[in-house]
């Protein structure tokens, strides 16, 4: 272990973990889009189905999500990673040349692999951030099944199925041959 540590290496061990991306929607008071890039995203519970989401307290978006209540979880797909990008750039019209649908969460951003709806629950305060937790309310999926958009150590990539299943009593770490998924750490050219 190397102690002490500083941001810069917190950071870069916490991205030798793979994560999803989603983009978290909802609407300012004027009724326009607003929107973050976010990939500090999971599943909480099954009943009732919860999600949880980590939102930096000073981030701009966090006050619209409190406003409203609720918000649209956007879950990009392999070729979405400039819109990844855009979602994360401060001080711009986010929504600029962006193809989204209107729903009662928030902005339904087109070509997604999948959109939930979410009613906020409980807030926690946890460092320089806040941990939503909200109940998903409705959902939709991208009935074409894109591959998802996979962020790893600062790149994006995909996530695409093993041919082979996973076998029963499979030991961990017994590689991609044992079945199951396998994730491309190669970054994406969809940029």
């Amino acid at each position: 272990m190397v102690a002490p540590f500083d941001t810069t290496d917190f950071r870069r061990t916490l991205g030798y973990l793979p994560t999803g991306v989603t983009v978290i929607t909802t609407t300012d008071p004027f009724g326009r889009p607003v929107g973050m890039a976010c990939n500090s995203f999971m599943s909480v519970s099954l009943n009732p189905p919860l999600v949880m989401l980590c939102v930096g307290e000073a981030s701009a978006t966090l006050v619209d999500l409190r406003q409203n209540g609720g918000f649209c979880v956007n879950i990009l797909g392999s070729d979405q990673g400039q819109l990844c990008r855009q979602f994360s750039v401060k001080d711009i019209d986010r929504f600029a040349d962006v193809r989204w649908s209107e729903s009662a969460a928030g902005p339904e951003l087109c070509d997604a692999l999948a959109w939930m709806s979410c009613s906020i629950d409980v807030e926690h305060v946890a460092g320089d951030h806040v941990i939503i937790i909200a109940e998903v309310t409705a959902l939709r999926v991208n009935p074409d099944e894109p591959e998802p958009l996979v962020f790893h150590r600062g790149l994006f990539g995909s996530f695409r199925e093993s041919a082979k299943p996973v076998a029963a009593g499979a030991a961990p770490g017994a590689g991609a041959g044992a079945g199951g998924r396998t994730v491309s750490v190669a970054p994406s050219t969809a940029g």
